[in-house]
């Protein structure tokens, strides 16, 4: 049985997306979200806190992060976690846990006219 790892981010991105190329011709869209909210703390009061989240889109979707985002865009992705795992050089075991979207809605461009080709 499969458990399930899904997770949903609303923030904005950090910088523009990373267009990368993997074997197999595979395309991939790497970017980071930060999302921004409220930690309490033991004297009662909210403090303002951000989160950063790295996340990769495959294939298509991956391709219209591409077009359409850019450092500072709102978005919202849906997604699941994955961890990688890998050994230094030296022989330490690292991890990284990373977004794996599955959808991403394009917040910031509600509202704005679409131009039409004339």
């Amino acid at each position: 049985m499969k458990n399930l790892s899904y997770i949903i981010l609303d923030g904005n991105l950090t910088a523009d997306p990373e267009e990368k190329s993997i074997s197999g011709g595979k395309s991939l869209a790497h970017f980071t979200v930060a999302v921004n909210h409220s930690q309490y703390s033991q004297d009662a009061k909210d403090k303002d806190d951000v989160s950063f989240f790295e996340v990769d889109a495959w294939e298509k979707l991956g391709e219209n992060c591409v077009e359409y985002l850019k450092k500072g865009s709102k978005v919202t992705v849906m997604g699941n976690l994955k961890q990688n795992r890998w050994k230094t050089p030296d022989g330490e075991n690292r991890s990284k846990v990373i977004v794996t979207a599955t959808t991403v809605r394009f917040d910031g461009m509600r509202g704005k006219k679409e131009e039409k080709a004339a």
